[in-house]
Order: C-alpha cells, then sequence, then structure tokens
C-alpha cells in the first residue's frame, strides 16, 4: 500500500512554509516518500532515487529526512531507521501504525476508543502526555494469504 495521498504535495508545501527550496533531487525523494509500498530507511531511499536516475548525495537525503521528521510528515518505524509517511488526519503527536512483519508494509490508522483508552490512562495517571506512538505488528492480508 503507498504512502498517504498527497504526501508530495503537502510535504512540498510544509517545507515551503519552512523556508526550504524546492530543487529536482527533493521533489524526487518527496514523490517517492509518497509512493513507497513499505517504509525505507534513509540508505535505502538513497539508493532508490540513484536507481532512478536521481543525482543525489547521502547527506541530502538524511537532511530531507530529518526536516521532514521535524515537520511531523514522516516517523521512524520502530526498531528500525526505516520511515513511513503520515497522513494529514493523523493527529498531531498521535502516531498509530500497523507494520507487516513479512513484507514490511505499513498503513496508518485512527481509533476513538483508543484515543478515549489513552485519554483515560493520563487521567488516571496524571501525566501530561506530550503525545505517543503505537505501532503494532503482524501479517498483512496478502502474506496472511500466502501462508495459509
Amino acid at each position: 500500500m503507498p504512502g498517504p495521498p498527497d504526501f508530495a504535495a503537502r510535504a512540498e508545501a510544509a517545507l515551503r512554509r519552512r523556508g526550504g527550496r524546492m530543487t529536482r533531487s527533493r521533489r524526487a525523494l518527496l514523490a517517492l516518500l509518497g509512493s513507497m509500498r513499505r517504509p525505507l530507511g534513509a540508505r535505502e531511499l538513497h539508493a532508490e532515487l540513484r536507481r532512478r536516475g536521481v543525482s543525489i548525495d547521502r547527506v541530502s537525503v538524511y537532511r530531507n529526512v530529518g526536516a521532514l521528521l521535524d515537520l511531523g510528515l514522516v516517523h521512524r518505524v520502530l526498531g528500525s531507521s526505516a520511515l513511513r509517511p503520515c497522513g494529514d488526519e493523523e493527529p498531531a503527536g498521535c502516531h498509530h501504525a500497523i507494520v507487516c512483519r513479512s513484507c514490511g508494509a505499513a498503513r496508518e490508522f485512527g481509533s476513538p476508543a483508543l484515543e478515549r483508552a489513552l485519554k483515560q490512562v493520563r487521567h488516571r495517571t496524571g501525566y501530561r502526555v506530550e503525545g505517543h506512538l503505537l505501532e503494532l505488528r503482524g501479517l498483512c492480508p496478502a502474506c496472511s494469504a500466502r501462508r495459509s
């Protein structure tokens, strides 16, 4: 499943608001992030861009990834350096995803019931929660079917 719709356009607008220039290689990186089926790390992103004929150095990929992380437009998959783009409907500070442990496909999800449960935890503990990250792991429908 590719990244969220219009990820590249949202990311470009956010980077421009921050004063970022739009180069051909930056646009190619944003398009790749928005179209990828599974989360990729910066090295994999760099290799894929080079494979596609985009002239970009690895440091630039890392810098761009850092800027996108700072803006909350991508998030790291827990326990790895792989990134997943975030959808525009995802509330700031609340990041929920389910990741296939076989193929690496990732999908965001929302759950009002989960948000209510987390609010109850905050209330009971007295913590001022500034954000949270929830990642479920399992098998996507396609990988489940292959294993049956």
